[in-house]
């Protein structure tokens, strides 16, 4: 059965144990990250839910903190240690946090839930920078385009079944904040089989002594921001994470309203949660190949904002017309609520499960000296800077007396027209970059041409040489360069002063043409060693016939 599973898989031997690691790994940061967040969400939206605006400030400032910080170390010590020590500390917080939230002072409980919920982004995309820095190191390029697509299965599967299990399990863990030291577990288990990896197979790029000064110098963030390319890329991130976190700040908002009791709350985070994660491993297992394959990766970029626009206009006509307010308008907050919700699905799922996976693939162009690096700043600094900005104008719009919730709609729509203009020049950007990456290959294959040519040619001289070691060396080496010339070099070593080298040639000449050097048939005579009378001494005509033949 395990043989035929990884048939199917295309997996070779010396992969099989790497994948099941990562798999696993995959499943244990499935289960922190989605319990986590339910966790998280729920006790903050319950008790502290008015200071929505400044939690998005604040998770914001400490995912550009975290991630730039995760970023320098990695210009410093292994990554592998840097992964380490980043999950123990991750171990730890959540140790801290559950211990006090049951054993310390009871003051302590609403700064501690406002952290732990600023912490749910930073911690997230840690975890991802992680696991992904380590799948990119473990495996080739030949071996990561054929794993990537399903290689985080694990994590979808844990993340489905620990947020489907969070409803079931109420009457055995009726205190949410219980559902911590699940996640510690989680972690814990996560950071053991980090340590397999890191010390049982080799990592791409692990020690930044590899990178030296120059790489460093050429990755730093205003050096790659000025690179055209690069900075398309981040413009996409940056226009992809504001429009997810303007999508989940309208939908933290209003369901918090729609369920004012915390179980209920829990409940209903832990159902969507294992929707999205549901709907992300059909979309990854039986979707993805077929968009990306037919209609490219343009198309498959535009396929989220089709979908967050169709919602948000939805949900601005629902609440315009029928209303948006559950306490003047119940029936009309029913609506729009149901349009933010399925909005905040879709773009959750989409980004996860799509527009991720296609987006690295952009990454793939750059140097490869330097694409670990940037890859890591874009995707954390980068992301984690559009979280902060976004969070900034929440935090400005609590200020405007008029902002209503349903101006994030409006909000939206305008950014799905960004997202077009932005694909588009992305996707541009793109295809040149892979035109001047193949013209560069060209120049390097016409280069090495060039110099197998000179090389052939100085060992060529060097079969005139009258000093047999030098002369028989450059045969061989001219023999594994180009076997087809074997009988020119040949002849050319027949007329070497040296005698031992013409011995030499005579050999190979004889094992070429399948005569026997101990045989009648000889080049020159020595007639103190041998008789002639046993011996043929060949013409220069006889020899030629015999090589021209």
């Amino acid at each position: 059965m395990e043989d035929k599973i990884t048939g199917t898989l295309e997996l070779k031997t010396d992969e099989q144990r790497q994948v099941v690691l990562m798999l696993c790994t995959g499943f244990f940061i499935g289960v922190f990250i989605s319990m986590y967040q339910v966790t998280a969400d729920s006790l903050f939206l319950n008790r502290l839910g008015q200071y929505l605006d400044k939690a998005f400030l604040l998770a914001g400032g400490l995912g550009i903190l975290t991630t730039s910080l995760f970023t320098t170390f990695q210009n410093w010590i292994r990554f592998s240690l840097l992964v380490l020590i980043s999950i123990s500390l991750i171990f730890i917080f959540t140790v801290a946090v559950f211990v006090l939230l049951h054993s310390g002072h009871p003051e302590w409980e609403m700064p501690l839930l406002f952290t732990l919920y600023c912490m749910s982004g930073p911690i997230t995309a840690v975890l991802l920078l992680s696991f992904w820095g380590v799948f990119g190191r473990l495996f080739n390029f030949r071996q990561s385009k054929r794993i990537i697509g399903w290689i985080d299965t694990g994590q979808l599967i844990a993340a489905i079944v620990a947020t489907f299990s969070i409803p079931f399990t109420a009457k055995i863990i009726p205190d949410t904040t219980n559902y911590l030291l699940i996640c510690a577990l989680s972690i814990l288990a996560c950071f053991i089989l980090m340590i397999v990896i890191s010390t049982r197979f080799t990592l791409a790029k692990n020690d930044p002594s590899e990178f030296g000064p120059t790489i460093r110098k050429e990755t730093s963030l205003r050096k790659i921001l000025a690179n055209p390319f690069i900075l398309l890329l981040s413009s996409f991130l940056m226009v992809s994470m504001i429009t997810y976190v303007f999508n989940q700040y309208a939908f933290q908002e209003t369901v918090r309203e729609q369920y004012p009791t915390e179980r209920e709350l829990t409940n209903f985070n832990a159902f969507f949660t294992g929707s999205v994660y549901g709907l992300s491993l059909i979309m990854q297992t039986f979707v993805n190949n077929r968009i990306i394959g037919n209609y490219g990766l343009r198309v498959s970029l535009f396929i989220l904002p089709i979908v967050v626009g169709i919602f948000s206009l939805g949900s601005l006509i629902a609440g315009t017309f029928m209303g948006f307010d559950k306490q003047e308008s119940p029936a009309g907050f029913v609506f729009f609520f149901l349009f933010v919700a399925i909005s905040r699905m879709f773009n959750w799922t989409l980004r996860d499960s799509l527009e991720n996976p296609v987006f690295k693939l952009f990454f793939i162009p750059l140097d490869n000296r330097i694409r670990f690096n940037v890859q890591t700043k874009v995707e954390g600094i980068v992301n984690e800077g559009a979280r902060f900005v976004t969070g900034l104008l929440i935090f400005a719009f609590a200020f405007i007396p008029f902002f209503r919730i349903i101006h994030i709609s409006v909000l939206l729509l305008i950014l799905v027209g960004i997202y077009f203009i932005v694909v588009n020049r992305m996707y541009a950007g793109y295809r040149s970059q892979i035109k001047a990456k193949l013209e560069s290959s060209d120049l390097q294959q016409e280069k090495l041409e060039k110099g197998f040519a000179k090389v052939t040619s100085q060992l060529e001289e060097m079969l005139s040489t009258p000093s047999s070691s030098k002369a028989v060396f450059s045969f061989k080496l001219l023999e594994k360069i180009n076997a087809a010339n074997i009988p020119s070099w040949v002849n050319t070593l027949m007329k070497n002063d040296d005698e031992s080298t013409r011995s030499y040639a005579q050999e190979r000449m004889n094992e070429i043409k399948g005569l026997s050097v101990s045989d009648k048939y000889v080049i020159r005579l020595d007639e103190t060693r041998a008789s002639a009378d046993e011996k043929k001494i060949l013409s220069r005509s006889d020899l030629q016939m015999i090589i021209e033949n």
